[in-house]
């Protein structure tokens, strides 16, 4: 538990900030101790890292080249892999976690699984699926039988009436020939369920690589998108200032200067000077009218009138 605590702790305090974490475990390889990698990597790097080898190409044939767990978010949008662990609701995560291969607490990229699956698709070549727990249940299930069992298990699935739509053979087929599954767990899901699950993977021989991931909490995703549209900014304003025409080598140089200053960051404020300025007008505005209406308030005439006035000479 400690090991797992450790895990945990390390990933909240190092990349969990920005990104998600990642256990990663291998078939026939048997470390001292994981490797801990807090240096960033992306996913596409990481998978193209664990799926191109000679291992994995020889069970792909076979069997399965990789199992990628996902698990989601929590119901705040917090990482869920962080918060089951830190509760204790993986042991048998725990117990595997030191034969791990590495443990990457800065993976880049784990927004979803569909982008998982495209970054596994792009880095092997393979085929990819997306799968629930009870799916990848049978896929197990199909590779520990032979060919013939499985061709009776089908031939009795047809006597017995069991008839299945066209959308569900289909599913059914990609399944099969999966190379890589990509299982989406939630908190809802039974925490026991997903933790067996991991741990028949990691121990099945027809299973080459299994990773552990959580996708991103809806903070840093937010946070990550800030980053690339102030990237996106500096890259338009240094091509911008790359295009300029400078008439002598004192403005070349003041430019230049100037223009690295300018590179140093990008700040947002809250409101521009027309838009204070449309502000303090405003409050001006408002307070003339209320001057203006309360001056003439206080305007008053005559409390009484007579309809016969005084004969002249005795006004008073």
């Amino acid at each position: 538990m400690k090991y797992l605590l450790s895990v945990a702790t390390a990933a909240l305090s190092i990349g969990l900030t920005t990104a998600a974490p990642a256990i990663v475990w291998k078939a026939g390889s048997s470390p001292a101790s994981p490797s801990h990698i807090s240096e960033q990597i992306d996913t596409l790097s990481l998978l193209d890292a664990t799926l191109n080898n000679d291992d994995s190409a020889a069970a792909s044939s076979t069997g399965l080249s990789a199992v990628i767990f996902l698990v989601g978010r929590d119901a705040d949008g917090s990482e869920g892999l962080v918060t089951m662990a830190s509760s204790g609701k993986l042991p048998g995560v725990q117990e595997k976690h030191a034969h791990a291969d590495s443990i990457h607490y800065h993976v880049d990229g784990v927004e979803s699984s569909r982008t998982v699956a495209k970054d596994a698709r792009l880095s092997g070549g393979m085929n990819v699926v997306e799968v629930a727990l009870d799916e990848f249940h049978r896929k197990l299930a199909s590779l520990a039988q032979s060919e013939q069992e499985e061709e009776l298990v089908e031939d009795a699935a047809v006597e017995g009436g069991k008839k299945v739509n066209k959308a569900e053979q289909k599913r059914r087929r990609a399944i099969s020939e999966a190379d890589v599954l990509i299982v989406s767990v939630t908190d809802k899901d039974n925490a026991a369920a997903i933790d067996s699950s991991i741990v028949k993977a990691i121990d099945s021989k027809v299973v080459q690589n299994v990773i552990l991931s959580s996708i991103r909490s809806t903070d840093e995703v937010k946070r990550s998108r800030r980053m690339a549209v102030v990237d996106k900014m500096n890259k338009s304003a240094r091509s911008a200032s790359a295009g300029r025409r400078r008439l002598d080598e004192d403005n070349e140089n003041n430019n230049d200067d100037g223009n690295q200053q300018q590179e140093e960051g990008v700040y947002y404020v809250n409101m521009t000077p027309n838009i204070l300025a449309g502000i303090l007008f405003f409050f001006m505005f408002v307070m003339v009218t209320h001057l203006g209406l309360s001056c003439m308030n206080m305007i008053e005439g005559q409390d009484v009138y007579v309809k016969k006035l005084p004969a002249i000479g005795r006004e008073v």
